[in-house]
């Protein structure tokens, strides 16, 4: 069988036993520290009753050990429970090899018996608990059988998986022979519609052939009506060439045009620079206390005539004492926070500049109210 589970078999068969052994191996390793622990807290019992010698220390020991193990389950479900305990020395102390109270201390004062208690005690005493878990015992069976039924149990899922994959399968393949049974059957059918199809189309072209052979006979009498159509369009191909000719001498005209507003418009610019050429010298020339930023002396230059007459009076005024000009507002720019201060003039025209060391002023920008965002958006990029 493809999906038996094969591998989960092996687990099954391998798991139990060492997950058997591993349990009672931890129910020794767990259950002898707790004894271990809890001995420890009372198998000397009250010292009180040593001390004043009512009582040897090896008797208090085997009725605690004793009582301790009388109320413990894992002895009763199969567990062995080995205490001992002795002396520094290596005496043992339980389990004796005798049975009786006071043994060993017969007409012995109380005095003694105390003094003798009080020595063991301080010299220390060794316990040692060790737990065992037969085999074939309660417990150890009630594990096995544990570590068995989760084996079967795992064992019979995964079977049981493998059993519903088989059936689903074995319905899929049945369900791709039906489609395809239902597919073949379609094809019969489509094969039977292509043939009634090809008689058809057999018919078609028999019937072509003939109105072909008509056609034939047509073409060969209208040839001559077909010479006339040919000389008209021939006509027509020299006519379409000789618009043709004069389109392209009207492109030609319109490049030179063009050719002629870029000569134009480059000497233009080389004014436009030359004239901030002569406006940055004279400026620093006659304003000494102002320094000029390029693209104030631009702004300055596409300035009507008018406007910058009104725009050197502010200059001037700014070079002779900042403090006279009348100032608009305060704009901050967003890098370093810099103060530059906005000044009108002519009613639409702007001027932003900035005070320097040494009573000295720059002047940033020139222009006008219809450029005053893209004077702004450069002032905040600074």
């Amino acid at each position: 069988m493809r999906h038996f589970p094969i591998k989960t078999l092996i687990l099954c068969i391998l798991l139990p036993p060492l997950v058997y052994v591993f349990s009672i191996q931890q129910i020794e390793q767990t259950m002898g520290a707790r004894y271990d622990e809890e001995l420890a807290a009372m198998y000397t019992g009250d010292t009180r009753y040593l001390f004043d010698g009512s009582v040897t220390l090896q008797d208090v020991i085997r009725e605690n050990v004793d009582a301790f193990l009388a109320t413990r389950k894992l002895p009763r479900w199969g567990g062995r429970v080995n205490v001992t305990v002795k002396t520094a020395d290596g005496v043992y102390l339980y389990p004796d090899a005798y049975d009786g109270p006071g043994s060993g201390f017969s007409g012995v004062s109380s005095i003694d018996v105390a003094r003798e208690n009080f020595r063991m005690l301080n010299d220390g005493l060794i316990k040692t608990v060790d737990v065992t878990v037969e085999h074939n015992t309660l417990i150890a069976n009630c594990i096995l059988f544990a570590c068995v039924a989760a084996s079967l149990l795992v064992f019979f899922l995964s079977y049981r998986r493998g059993m519903l994959r088989i059936g689903e399968e074995e319905r899929a393949r049945q369900g791709i022979i039906d489609s395809l049974a239902d597919e073949r059957r379609q094809r019969l059918v489509q094969l039977e519609r292509l043939e009634s199809q090809r008689d058809l189309l057999s018919e078609k072209i028999n019937s072509m052939k003939t109105e072909l052979d008509h056609e034939r006979q047509k073409a060969t009498a209208t040839e001559d009506e077909m010479m006339d159509e040919l000389v008209a369009l021939e006509e027509k191909i020299s006519e379409t060439l000789s618009q043709q000719d004069d389109q392209v001498q009207e492109i030609n005209a319109l490049r030179e045009t063009i050719k002629q507003f870029e000569r134009d418009h480059e000497l233009k610019n080389r004014k436009s620079l030359k004239g901030v050429d002569v406006v940055k010298k004279r400026f620093g020339t006659l304003y000494k206390k102002t320094d000029f930023h390029d693209r104030a002396i631009e702004g300055f230059v596409a300035l009507t005539e008018e406007m910058k007459i009104k725009a050197e009076e502010v200059v001037h005024q700014l070079n002779d004492d900042p403090a006279i000009v009348q100032i608009k507002r305060k704009v901050f720019g967003r890098k370093n926070r810099e103060t530059v201060f906005e000044v009108i003039f002519a009613y639409k025209g702007r001027l932003y500049f900035r005070k320097l060391a040494g009573n000295r002023v720059e002047v940033l920008v020139i222009g006008t109210k219809l450029t005053q965002n893209k004077d702004l958006a450069f002032l905040d990029k600074r």
